[in-house]
């Protein structure tokens, strides 16, 4: 039996990763300026000089129903069947639509990772790991279901100015934060839902490391495979970025791969972010 792994392009891996691993993606879109665009249409800086240009951040919308139906259909003409792993359904439409564009054909599983970004990347590599290992979907599915409670999926953010321009959080909290250079993680919990993390303060060279102190201090991490991520930065911001992903190496991970953040998962959240995603336990 065939089996192919299919995702929101919100997982934000690299294409070629996917386009390798034969991974097939869904598109969700953005609205800013009076245009929508699919999430792939253009630079994710070019999303943030909008915003700043119009004063506030447009919208995110998920893929609709057409566009799984199309998608599904379009994959069963070439397999025996799919797995799709959708973003969280506490953050996102996209399970929930997927599944009513499934209409209960057993050969599409739809699975909420309940997880965004990095943290549905992650899984999609060990589902794909299983995959090459020759087990059937129902068994993915099941290891899917099992470990997806177990992991450290987070980010550092730069600036609180895009969440309150997006009116996630309000303009005080902004600027009390800013005057006070305090920089939060967000964290998506194991209930799938964005949640604000440790409070740091002072500048990125500063406060990621001690991020990074945080997130590798637990004794469980699987070292198997790490994610590492980051929307848009600056030669500073870069350099930062490629001293925590040797971290990472040093650490012991096996593997550590790059993402950059679509607009789905970092239009929100702002310039500058690091994150990393792994799974904790076996």
């Amino acid at each position: 039996m065939s089996v192919v792994l299919s995702c929101e392009y919100q997982v934000d891996l690299p294409e070629e990763l996917l386009k390798q691993k034969g991974i097939e993606v869904v598109h969700m879109y953005v609205s800013s300026g009076g245009k929508t665009y699919r999430d792939d249409e253009m630079p994710l800086q070019g999303f943030f000089d909008l915003a700043r240009k119009e004063g506030k951040i447009g919208s995110t919308s998920a893929a609709n129903f057409h566009d799984y139906e199309t998608h599904f259909a379009r994959l069963l003409e070439k397999y025996d069947e799919v797995i799709h792993l959708a973003i969280s359904s506490r953050l996102s439409s996209c399970f929930s639509t997927a599944s009513v564009a499934a209409d209960g054909n057993p050969r599409i599983h739809v699975v909420d990772s309940l997880r965004a970004s990095g943290g549905t990347a992650i899984q999609l590599l060990f589902a794909h790991d299983l995959l090459e290992q020759g087990r059937s979907a129902e068994e993915i599915v099941a290891e899917l279901e099992r470990r997806k409670g177990s992991m450290e999926c987070s980010f550092q953010i730069d600036t609180l100015e895009f969440l309150a321009r997006g009116g996630r959080c309000s303009k005080v909290t902004m600027f009390g934060a800013n005057l006070l250079k305090i920089k939060p993680v967000i964290v998506c919990t194991a209930q799938g839902e964005l949640k604000l993390g440790k409070l740091h303060r002072g500048k990125m060279r500063k406060v990621v490391p001690a991020y990074f102190d945080e997130i590798l201090a637990d004794k469980d991490i699987d070292k198997r495979r790490a994610i590492i991520e980051y929307s848009t930065l600056d030669e500073e911001g870069m350099a930062l970025f490629e001293e925590c992903k040797q971290r990472l190496i040093d650490f012991g991970f096996e593997e550590v791969v790059v993402g950059k953040c679509s607009p789905i998962a970092a239009y929100h959240a702002g310039p500058n972010i690091i994150g990393a995603q792994f799974y904790l336990g076996k």
